[in-house]
């Protein structure tokens, strides 16, 4: 019956604790006393016992809250100074105007921002106005791209929307093609 015993004087225990966290939020002036049974657990009462010892609870913490009405509400002004604003946004390749030749179809673009990315932005790649990526990497790679004309815009977003449009650069890719004859 250890099982049993173990479970009576883990609920002492517990009851031990729920008597002294009462005793101690209660503003009662009570004593407490404090004591070890016979199978060493602590145990307190407010009822004095033969060998219980006398706990001296010190004052009990207390907070004065600020009444609602002198809660300013208005919104805090954010000390915050404003990001310089960018001075370079290129796409560096393809060029403007250009033309090369590429197999797979695999057209890798390449660009530059100056100053550097802040953290809350990113970069939005749209060839052709309809595939769009967002990337905060300075390079992008589009797989498969059609042989033909194509444009490409490059633009700085947040999360509220377009911070600074690029150029738009128009290239051609040259692609072999395999025709049938039958």
């Amino acid at each position: 019956m250890k099982t049993c015993s173990f479970i009576r004087s883990g609920f002492k225990f517990i009851r031990g604790g729920l008597l002294l966290s009462c005793a101690l939020t209660l503003p009662v002036a009570a004593e407490i006393y404090r004591w070890v049974d016979d199978q060493g657990n602590v145990e307190f009462s407010d009822v004095p016992r033969e060998g219980a010892e006398k706990v001296e609870v010190g004052p009990t913490a207390t907070i004065t809250l600020p009444k609602l009405s002198d809660i300013d509400t208005a919104p805090a002004q954010e000390d915050t100074v404003a990001a310089p604003p960018y001075e370079k946004l290129l796409i560096t390749f393809p060029e403007h105007d250009s033309a090369f030749n590429t197999a797979s179809g695999d057209v890798t673009v390449m660009m530059e921002v100056v100053p550097g990315l802040y953290p809350n932005h990113s970069l939005r790649l749209t060839l052709d106005g309809s595939q769009s990526v967002t990337t905060k990497q300075n390079f992008h790679k589009f797989s498969n791209v059609d042989r033909g004309t194509h444009q490409l815009t490059l633009e700085i977003v947040d999360n509220s929307g377009v911070v600074l449009a690029g150029p738009t650069v128009t290239f051609t890719v040259h692609r072999p093609s395999v025709l049938r004859r039958n």
